[in-house]
């Protein structure tokens, strides 16, 4: 952070256009440095994030509500950027799983294969291990790589016997006469945002020193050195500060989700990233001369899909995929009676409502469940099991432990304190209710009810969450973690048969925080 905040004079004079959401404050790129009338020698297409959006989605967002995304358009668009290329090559940033049920679909035995199929047909040249990735656990993720055509990197991550984990170099490649020298490294914040029993026995190696050093071996044979991250922007304007002079010429990033029309410029390294979920596809068109990139320009292209089609071998898969899905999670489960809206700062309808479901299951006081793993709101009317695979599509269990009352008020008074000052999503809850202030940015807490009674300092209390949030207990307990134990369900399945047994839900805001004016 104290290197971040020596960069805040540089990055200030940026501009980017965010969406999307993991990496905090996004700061904009000077315009590129860009010759009047440049003759590109070399186009860099490149996507992020993926999130495993094989089937297009209206945009509410543009007035003609156009379908955009999915492979089958995505592949068109490469097709044809391409074909407007001298030279070119196609990278992606990593997390490209977990989103949609295509990633619970076992093929050969391994989850998710038949997404990493269609990712086959696009052509990459490589992509990286995001922390996604790793959600159906270690065994799958290697399985995916193994699966892969292509090479899925992570050159700082390491097993139990200090080895690379997944492919063990750079690649050098060449696209008409230029040599590229690719590094791939995953997420720096790897073990804040994974449970730790996915990737137990994972270590990370500090990247910017592992980079310089692929980089003293990869840049006097290549003519361009790029750097493909999982860190998301606001780290990867770190990373590049760190890695001036190495050879690092581009990082290609993911992560953050962040949609930059313009790249962002640090030092000499060119930032690029592409948003999320197949929407957009990136394009970098480069004058690549004397070892560095002379001029530049970037452009995000929109990935409609109408009156787009895929070649026969993807129509093929996609259909395949898609009637698997539909058959397997497009039954319709139960009724939603009003919108479901989720947020990360403050009390939510879905979030109170789902949070009564996990506390109800496990026979507990207290419900938490963190906002971060509610992913999309949902409109009113009918729920199918899809629904709820794309709302929750991580593969968290439902766990409970005890607190004492002085654990409870470290829970409450962490939780108030990131709804003021967002330093992470906060915990949706149930069973537990209160009251604070806010002074000086501080959240004073005023008063704590458990089961509608005053906090008991003297009592033990039952609390079930997801085991994600008891693995991460020092982000939102501000203490160690508690000894835990199973409470039987998969936290997806408890969701499922409550929706089940309610038939129609109508769910509120009923004030369980509530701040003092």
């Amino acid at each position: 952070m104290k290197q971040f905040k020596q960069l805040l004079p540089i990055l200030s004079i940026a501009l980017i256009i965010f969406s999307g959401c993991a990496s905090g404050p996004q700061l904009p790129a000077p315009a590129p440095v860009q010759a009047e009338s440049a003759e590109w020698n070399l186009t860099l297409l490149h996507t992020n994030d993926m999130h495993a959006s094989f089937v297009p989605e209206r945009a509410t967002w543009r007035r003609d509500r156009a379908y955009v995304g999915g492979i089958a358009a995505l592949q068109s668009h490469i097709d044809e950027q391409r074909d407007l290329s001298t030279a070119s090559f196609l990278l992606d940033a990593g997390d490209f799983m977990t989103g949609n049920p295509i990633c619970e679909i076992e093929t050969d035995g391994i989850k998710g294969a038949g997404w990493i199929d269609m990712m086959g047909q696009l052509g990459y040249d490589a992509s990286v291990i995001g922390n996604h990735e790793f959600d159906l656990g270690r065994e799958n993720a290697r399985a995916l790589e193994k699966r892969a055509t292509f090479p899925l990197m992570a050159l700082d991550v390491y097993n139990e016997s200090g080895k690379l984990e997944f492919p063990d170099q750079p690649l050098i490649i060449k696209r008409g006469d230029i040599k590229i020298g690719i590094i791939g490294i995953s997420c720096d914040g790897l073990f804040d945002v994974v449970a730790d029993k996915r990737i137990k026995g994972i270590t990370l190696i500090d990247q910017a020193p592992l980079i310089r050093q692929w980089a003293a071996k990869t840049d006097s044979k290549t003519d361009l050195l790029v750097v493909l991250s999982h860190n998301g922007l606001e780290q990867d304007q770190v990373l590049a500060a760190d890695l001036e002079g190495s050879g690092v010429d581009l990082i290609v990033g993911g992560h953050s989700h962040s949609r930059l029309y313009e790249p962002v410029k640090i030092g000499n390294i060119i930032i690029v990233q592409a948003g999320a979920k197949t929407q957009n596809l990136g394009r970098l068109d480069m004058v690549i001369s004397d070892d560095r990139i002379i001029s530049y320009k970037e452009q995000l292209i929109q990935v409609v899909s109408e009156d787009r089609t895929g070649r026969p071998e993807m129509e093929q898969l996609v259909s395949q995929y898609t009637a698997a899905v539909e058959n397997e999670y497009g039954k319709v489960i139960g009724q939603l009676a009003n919108d479901w809206k989720r947020s990360r700062k403050r009390e939510s309808n879905v979030g109170n409502w789902m949070a009564d479901q996990l506390r109800i299951a496990a026979g507990a006081d207290i419900g938490l469940i963190n906002s971060g793993t509610i992913r999309k709101n949902m409109m009113a009317g009918p729920i199918t099991l899809m629904d709820v695979e794309a709302m929750l599509p991580f593969s968290n269990i439902l766990e409970t432990f005890e607190a004492d009352a002085d654990l409870v008020r470290k829970i409450v008074q962490e939780n108030a304190q990131a709804a003021v000052d967002g330093r992470h999503g906060i915990l949706q809850i149930s069973g537990l209710a209160y009251r604070f202030s806010i002074v000086d940015e501080k959240a004073i807490i005023k008063m704590i009810t458990v089961g509608g009674e005053p906090l008991d300092s003297g009592k033990i209390y039952t609390i079930a969450c997801p085991d994600y949030v008891v693995s991460k207990s020092d982000v939102y307990f501000d203490s160690e973690s508690p000894i835990s134990k199973y409470a039987g369900y998969e936290m997806t399945e408890v969701i499922i048969s409550a929706i089940k047994a309610a038939g129609t839900i109508e769910s509120h805001v009923d004030g369980r925080m509530t701040v003092e004016q």
